[in-house]
C-alpha cells in the first residue's frame, strides 16, 4: 500500500506492521522491535525528505517467512548510517538499533531505497527451554543411577564432560570478541563527539558512578548471608583498587584475548572505539571492518546460544551422574539474595527522590509502576521502550531532551539489575565451590561485574560469555555457568524491571541538577 509520510499515516503503518507480524505469529518481542525501528526509519525519512514523499508498504510471505518491506522512491539515503541534516534523531537511532540487535537490511535499488525486515521464527520461550532441558536431565539422570557404577561414571568421563569442555571452549573462544567489536561499535555508532554534549556527558558519568554506587548498596544487606575473610591476610587495602585499575590497562593488544581478561578487553574496545569517534570519516575502513566482524561474532553467538538448553541438560545430567545435583538445588540461594538486592536497590532510590525532590514515595510508585509491570511481564526493555519514553516526559516531568538522549542510551548501558545480579551469582556460585570471599575477592568482583554488567551485548548469549570472563576472573568453575543461565531466565523478568526503574528515577534526578525537570508534573497527581 502506498502512503504519504505524514505523522498519521507512520502510525497507520506501524499498526499494519503490528497486525501482519500478530497474524504470522510473530514473537512479541520481535514485532515491538520492528515497530519500532520501522517508526524511526520512517520519520527520518520524513524529516529529510518531507511529508509529501511517497513509501509503498508491502508485507507478505515468502517462502513461509513474514517479510516487511518499506520502499521510497527518492535519492539514495541510508537513515541507519547516514545523518539527518536536521538534527541528531540518526545518530541515537543507529546506537539504539546496533546496540538493541534490530537489524534490519538497506539497499538502493533502481532509484528506490529499500528497507526490509525479517522476523525470527517463534520459538519456544527461554523457559520453556529450561523446563524442559532439566525435566529431560532429572529423568535421563534418574535412570542412569540404575546402571553400574563403571558404567554411569563413564558416561559422564567419556561422553559429558568432553561435551562439556567443548562448550565452554566455544564461549571462551567467542567471548573477548564479542564484547570487544559490540563496544567499539557501539561508541563509534553514536555518530560524532558533538552528540556528547553536557548533559550527554554528565549523563554517563552519572551512569557508570551510580552502577558502582547502587549496587553496593543493594548487595551490603546480604553480605551477611556470606561466609567473610576478615583475616589480615585478605584485608582490603586501597592501593588494591589502584592496581585493578592499572591492570585495565593491557601490555598488548593481544594478551587480553588471549588470557580472556574482561577489563582488558574493555578497556582496549573502549579506546579503539572512541579513537575511530574522533577520526570520523579518516577511519572508514576500520569501522566498516569492526562493523562487518560485530555482525559476524553476534551470528556466531546467536548460533552457540541455541545450544544453551542442551548445554544445561548435559550440566545437569553430569550433576547427577556424579552425584552433585544438589550443587543445583542450592541455586535458590541466589534468588533469595538477588531480589534483596533488588528491593534495597529500589528503596534507595524512591527514597532518594522523594527526599529530594518533595514527592511522595507512594505518588513515585504509582508513575513508576507501569513501565515496571511491562517489563515484568515481558523481559524486554524494547516492549516497555514506549511506556518508558511516555512515563519520563508526561508523569515524571523530564525535559524531553533529556528523555530523547537518556532513555535509549539508558537502556542499554544503565543496568543495575545486571550488576547485582553478577556479584550475588558470583557470591553464590563462590560459596558453594569453595572459593574464599575475601575484601580483596569482593572489590574484584563488584568492579568486573559493574564494568560487564555495562558492557553486556543485548544480543542472544550475550550474558552467557559474560559469566564466562566473570568466573574465569574470580577463580570459580566453569561448572558454575549452566547454573547461573537456568537461574538467569528465571531472574530476567524482574532484573530487566528494576533496570528501567532504576533508569527512570535516575534520570529524575539529572534533570533536577540540570534545572530541566518539570516539578509540577513529577508532584501531580496520577487520575
Amino acid at each position: 500500500m502506498d502512503y504519504l509520510l505524514t505523522n498519521s499515516n507512520i502510525d497507520i503503518i506501524s499498526e499494519e506492521i503490528g497486525a501482519f507480524l500478530d497474524r504470522c505469529k510473530v514473537d512479541r518481542k520481535d514485532a515491538m522491535r520492528i515497530k519500532f525501528a520501522a517508526e524511526e526509519i520512517l520519520l527520518n525519512y520524513q524529516e529529510r525528505l518531507g511529508e509529501e514523499q511517497e513509501v509503498v508498504l508491502d508485507c507478505r510471505k515468502r517462502f513461509g517467512r513474514p517479510r516487511i518491506v518499506l520502499n521510497i522512491n527518492s535519492a539514495r539515503f541510508n537513515p541507519i548510517e547516514e545523518k539527518v541534516e536536521q538534527g541528531e534523531s540518526s545518530e541515537v537511532l543507529n546506537s539504539v538499533m546496533v546496540n538493541m540487535g534490530l537489524a534490519p537490511n538497506w539497499e538502493y535499488v533502481n532509484g528506490i531505497n529499500r528497507i526490509t525486515f525479517i522476523p525470527r521464527k517463534k520459538g519456544h520461550s527461554q523457559m520453556e527451554q529450561l523446563i524442559g532441558s532439566i525435566g529431560s536431565a532429572i529423568v535421563c539422570g534418574g535412570l542412569c543411577l540404575f546402571l553400574p557404577d563403571d558404567i554411569r561414571l563413564g558416561i559422564g568421563t567419556y561422553l559429558i564432560n568432553p561435551l562439556f569442555d567443548t562448550f565452554m571452549g566455544m564461549l571462551s573462544a567467542i567471548a573477548g570478541p564479542l564484547i570487544f567489536f559490540s563496544i567499539a561499535w557501539g561508541i563509534y555508532s553514536i555518530g560524532d563527539t558533538t552528540t556528547f554534549s553536557i548533559v550527554g556527558k554528565r549523563m554517563m558519568a552519572r551512569f557508570v558512578i551510580m552502577s558502582f554506587v547502587v549496587t553496593i548498596v543493594g548487595c551490603l544487606p546480604i553480605l551477611p548471608f556470606f561466609d567473610i575473610a576478615m583475616d589480615g591476610a585478605t584485608s582490603f587495602k586501597l592501593f588494591d583498587l589502584y592496581k585493578i585499575v592499572l591492570n585495565m590497562v593491557p601490555k598488548n593488544f593481544v594478551e587480553p584475548f588471549v588470557t580472556g581478561n574482561p577489563l582488558q578487553i574493555i578497556f582496549v574496545s573502549i579506546v579503539v572505539g572512541l579513537s575511530m569517534l574522533i577520526l570520523g570519516n579518516k577511519t572508514t575502513t576500520a569501522a566498516s571492518l569492526v562493523e562487518q566482524s560485530n555482525y559476524i561474532v553476534n551470528l556466531i553467538m546467536e548460533t552457540i546460544s541455541k545450544f544453551v538448553p542442551y548445554f544445561i541438560f548435559m550440566s545437569v545430567l553430569g550433576m547427577i551422574i556424579s552425584d552433585n545435583f544438589s550443587i543445583l538445588v542450592q541455586a535458590y540461594k541466589i534468588l533469595l539474595v538477588t531480589v534483596i538486592g533488588y528491593v534495597v536497590a529500589i528503596a534507595f532510590y524512591v527514597g532518594m527522590i522523594s527526599l529530594r525532590k518533595k514527592v511522595s514515595p507512594i505518588l513515585l510508585l504509582k508513575k513508576l509502576s507501569q513501565t515496571f509491570f511491562i517489563a515484568v511481564s515481558t523481559a524486554s526493555s524494547s516492549a516497555a521502550f514506549a511506556s518508558n519514553m511516555e512515563t519520563c516526559e508526561k508523569k515524571l516531568g523530564i525535559d524531553k531532551r533529556i528523555v530523547n538522549f537518556g532513555v535509549p542510551m539508558g537502556q542499554i548501558i544503565y543496568m543495575i539489575g545486571g550488576c547485582i545480579l553478577f556479584m550475588t551469582a558470583a557470591m553464590c556460585m563462590a560459596e558453594v565451590y569453595g572459593v574464599t570471599i575475601s575484601l580483596n575477592w569482593l572489590l574484584t568482583a563488584l568492579f568486573i561485574s559493574v564494568v560487564l554488567a555495562i558492557a553486556t551485548p543485548p544480543i542472544p548469549g550475550g550474558s552467557l560469555t559474560c559469566y564466562t570472563l566473570l568466573f574465569l576472573q574470580l577463580n570459580i568453575p566453569a561448572e558454575a555457568v549452566p547454573i547461573i543461565i537456568a537461574v538467569e531466565v528465571i531472574m530476567d523478568f524482574i532484573c530487566t524491571a528494576v533496570n528501567l526503574l532504576c533508569l527512570q528515577t535516575e534520570l529524575v534526578e539529572l534533570a533536577g541538577d540540570l534545572n530541566m525537570l518539570d516539578y509540577n508534573k513529577l508532584r501531580k497527581e496520577m487520575k
